[in-house]
């Protein structure tokens, strides 16, 4: 079937709202920032709420679009954390002066090139969506009224990314002159020419996660791109990657036999550098860019295999982890309509008995982070790592745990500052009810989902 309304239900809601936003903010004069963020919110919820009601299998365009369990699952999570995001955005841009109407439509823009990307089963039509949520992802980092660092992100990114779009245009070139079709399927025997094709395709999507030494954009573009956008960048789009490596180390990748080699060799380098150069950042934004870059060679472990427990693991831990380290960049939002205010390690000196509340939920997200129990990041690494034991991966185990080790030095470090320090700056930041939404929501699901992982556990791995 060329169209089918039950197949795309949750990007026609995606579609018209931005339509909606669009139109609203041509009459910004009457309708703020705040409404069209709240406006954004609800279209999400009612997408993810759309999910439940999709009968799958179902296909549209061809079947070039596909819908299964595993891709109504990721694009529920997509939503619901796009929705956070919403709630935790428009009092940080009201309070910088910075107030863009575009942004709300821009970032759910992005949203729908990722739930086309994970439905398409079409290296092209994978292409244009991953396109098309990159380049909504540029314009939003840049939309920071006269600062100069929002534009310098942006263009870096803009660059790297198109590094990364030529080499998925090249891999996607080379898959299909070895197999003579584009559609995602698991052709037998050796062909150095999709083996070939299938390594541009892993370093493109590389560079989309900030693997080394595809990173080089991350810190200057989570640093300079406004804060809530930045916990939009280090959440939601990693969802969407992660789904699709999925997807593509189960049906392609293995046509590649040593494609696990490759993968494993940039996790390893990844998560070492990303830790070891945390420790050297005497910015907190920026720490979190490399924490990130970090976390990116964790979740890559995974992948080095067909096992869906450990593609389980990681993808449980992709979704709680998203949760955490937004709960981060909104408490670095908070505090950054403190006038001055630079993020530096400084600056948090004391912050538990000057804003008790934000430190003691930073902490608890740092804890996550570090993945100590009972936070659900607990149970993701230990996934991970009982998954590598047994398929007999003992070396990259090994080096899964010590990466984890080696991180919790950095994250430890700021809240001994922020609890045992004492600090002379005031800080009178306020909190917004949408932030405090966000906050107290990524807190209690960190907590629930590590006291009680097994619902989530067990709908992602039935759905892949």
């Amino acid at each position: 079937m060329v169209f089918n309304i039950n197949a795309v239900l949750p990007e026609l809601i995606l579609s018209a709202g931005i339509l909606l936003i669009f139109f609203l903010d041509l009459i910004k004069e009457r309708i703020n920032l705040s409404i069209l963020s709240l406006v954004g919110f609800i279209v999400c919820i009612l997408s993810a709420i759309s999910t439940f009601h999709v009968r799958y299998p179902a296909s549209a365009f061809f079947n070039g679009f596909k819908v299964g369990s595993a891709e109504l699952v990721a694009k529920m999570l997509i939503y619901l954390v796009t929705s956070l995001v919403f709630l935790a955005l428009y009092d940080f841009y009201k309070r910088k002066g910075s107030e863009y109407g575009e942004t709300v439509y821009i970032i759910l823009t992005s949203a729908l090139g990722l739930s086309f990307m994970l439905s398409s089963t079409n290296l092209a039509i994978i292409f244009v969506g991953l396109e098309l949520s990159s380049i909504s992802l540029y314009i939003a980092i840049a939309l920071y009224r006269k600062n100069y660092f929002s534009k310098e992100g942006a263009y870096k990114y803009l660059v790297m990314g198109a590094v990364s779009t030529s080499m998925f245009a090249i891999g996607t070139a080379f898959v299909y002159l070895a197999i003579g079709t584009m559609n995602i399927t698991s052709p037998q025997g050796f062909n150095p020419i999709i083996s070939l094709g299938i390594s541009f395709l892993i370093f493109a999507l590389a560079l989309k996660i900030s693997s080394v030494p595809f990173h080089f954009w991350t810190p200057d573009a989570y640093a300079g791109a406004p804060t809530p956008v930045t916990a939009y960048v280090a959440t939601v789009p990693k969802i969407g990657y992660y789904f699709l490596l999925a997807k593509l180390t189960l049906l392609l990748f293995p046509s590649f036999k040593e494609w696990y080699i490759l993968v494993g060799v940039l996790a390893v380098i990844t998560m070492f550098y990303g830790n070891i150069t945390a420790y050297a950042q005497k910015s907190v934004k920026r720490l979190f860019a490399y924490s990130s870059i970090a976390h990116a060679g964790y979740f890559l472990t995974a992948f080095t295999s067909t096992d869906k427990f450990l593609m389980t693991s990681a993808l449980f831990y992709v979704f709680v982890y998203s949760l955490a380290t937004l709960g981060v960049f909104t408490i670095l939002s908070i505090l950054e309509k403190e006038e001055d205010w630079n993020n530096h390690f400084e600056e948090f000196k004391g912050l538990f008995y000057k804003r008790p509340f934000l430190a003691v939920n930073l902490a608890l997200f740092l804890f996550a982070l570090i993945g100590i129990p009972p936070m659900a990041m607990f149970v993701g690494k230990l996934g991970i790592f009982i998954g590598l034991v047994s398929k007999e991966m003992w070396i990259l185990g090994f080096l899964f745990a010590v990466a984890s080790l080696i991180s919790a030095g950095y994250y430890l470090k700021l809240i001994v500052y922020m609890f045992l320090e004492k600090g002379e700056r005031e800080v009178k930041a306020p909190v917004s009810v949408g932030e405090m939404l966000t906050l107290n929501t990524c807190s209690l699901l960190t907590l629930v989902f590590g006291i009680y992982p097994k619902p989530l556990f067990d709908i992602i791995l039935r759905s892949i």
